[in-house]
């Protein structure tokens, strides 16, 4: 440093004088002590090296500092939310609505009537639902996860406004259920059906969901479970024509023969790299086969997933992730497994109403982290049923 010049911060300057000139009163050990309290960004500040003789003036140094100017520049970002879904509106009637043989059947005489079986709300079996599920839950190892994920069916989307007074609230059902499940996760699927119900996500002719019902109820399931789920475009569409199902053929409904509808099932992407099994309802006599059983009459569509619900089905995926799920149903859960492929490595797929095994031994036995009970809402309203889901849990 040059004799008679010490370094004085910048900033230390800005903030005494504030201005182009500064008094310098300080002798150089108080400017140096100042400029050891503030940062390293210095400026070259000339000083006396000794006090000005008394009878002359105070002399003065100008420092003068170039002002600065920071530019800070934001980008404009803009957030798009997603719009808030939509019920779409109730399907149109224009045709009568008549009762045949115990079953609701709307828009009757014209070619798109659609059949709707009866059903009424049990608080009493909600509660007793429930409770089967929390006593089979405390069974299992802590590290299972076990879900409840009534089905609902297609007269809670259908039924006619003032006709619904006569019928159950599905909804409210499975909110009770939820209610009383303690160490279960629910799983409702009824809002996100209910925001699709002007697709076919129902049969018109048949009790259960369509294949497209079933991959809307499979994501809802993904995201509770924290599993990856692949998106509907990445599946190969199969249409079947004609396909009446069995309200004509089990109820009689005769007339739903001229209501044919378009069956469309869906295969998945890694469905190569699947091997699937079938095992006797007391889990022996393991035999390889398809998932998919495609000679089965028109009429029967519904059997393409699995072929029968008196087995237990195994599936080994390709997906790496260690995520083994039993799934624990009726026939409304045939049709979740091709959409569940690529979110879990095993699926086992167990009808409550034909295993013949312990089933908490099963669960541990085959190293499952995931439970589902994935049953109409139909059999949960059902005492004989829930009788015969009770017994097959051991609780």
């Amino acid at each position: 440093m040059k004799q008679g010049m010490i370094l004085v911060p910048a900033l230390l300057l800005t903030l005494l004088g504030g201005c182009e000139s500064m008094p310098m009163h300080m002798n150089e050990d108080e400017l140096l002590e100042l400029a050891e309290n503030y940062g390293t960004e210095t400026a070259a500040v000339s000083t006396m090296t000794t006090p000005a003789p008394a009878l002359h003036p105070p002399t003065y140094t100008t420092v003068t500092i170039p002002p600065t100017e920071t530019t800070v520049t934001t980008e404009a970002t803009t957030t798009t939310l997603p719009p808030e879904p939509t019920v779409p509106t109730a399907e149109p009637i224009d045709g009568d609505v008549v009762i045949q043989n115990g079953v609701m059947v709307v828009n009757s005489g014209t070619d798109h009537a659609r059949a709707l079986e009866t059903y009424s709300n049990s608080p009493a079996n909600c509660e007793r639902y429930a409770d089967i599920l929390n006593s089979f839950q405390t069974l299992l190892p802590s590290s299972v996860n076990v879900y409840s994920m009534p089905c609902p069916t297609s007269a809670a989307y259908y039924i006619p406004e003032d006709k619904a007074a006569s019928y159950g609230d599905q909804g409210e059902e499975i909110e009770l259920i939820a209610s009383y499940l303690n160490g279960v996760t629910p799983v409702s699927v009824y809002d996100a059906l209910l925001y699709h119900r002007d697709e076919a996500i129902y049969s018109r002719t048949d009790y259960h969901w369509f294949p497209l019902g079933a991959y809307y109820a499979a994501e809802e399931f993904a995201e509770a479970a924290d599993v990856p789920f692949a998106p509907i475009g990445e599946y190969d569409s199969v249409e079947r024509e004609g396909f009446v199902g069995a309200f004509a053929a089990v109820n009689d409904i005769s007339e739903l023969y001229n209501a044919p509808e378009c069956f469309t099932y869906y295969k998945p992407s890694n469905l190569a790299a699947t091997s699937c099994y079938y095992y006797d309802n007391d889990f022996t006599n393991g035999r390889s086969g398809a998932m998919f059983h495609e000679d089965n009459v028109v009429s029967a569509s519904y059997t393409v997933f699995i072929g029968t619900d008196d087995c237990i089905f195994q599936a080994d995926t390709d997906v790496d992730n260690g995520r083994v799920l039993v799934i624990f149903k009726d026939s409304f859960g045939n049709a979740l497994v091709p959409f569940l492929t690529n979110s879990f490595s095993t699926i086992y797929l167990c009808d409550f109403r034909y295993f013949n095994t312990n089933a908490a031994a099963f669960v541990e036995n085959v190293g499952a982290t995931d439970v589902v009970f994935a049953i109409g809402a139909t059999a949960c309203m059902s005492s004989v049923k829930l009788d015969t889901l009770a017994e097959t849990l051991g609780v």
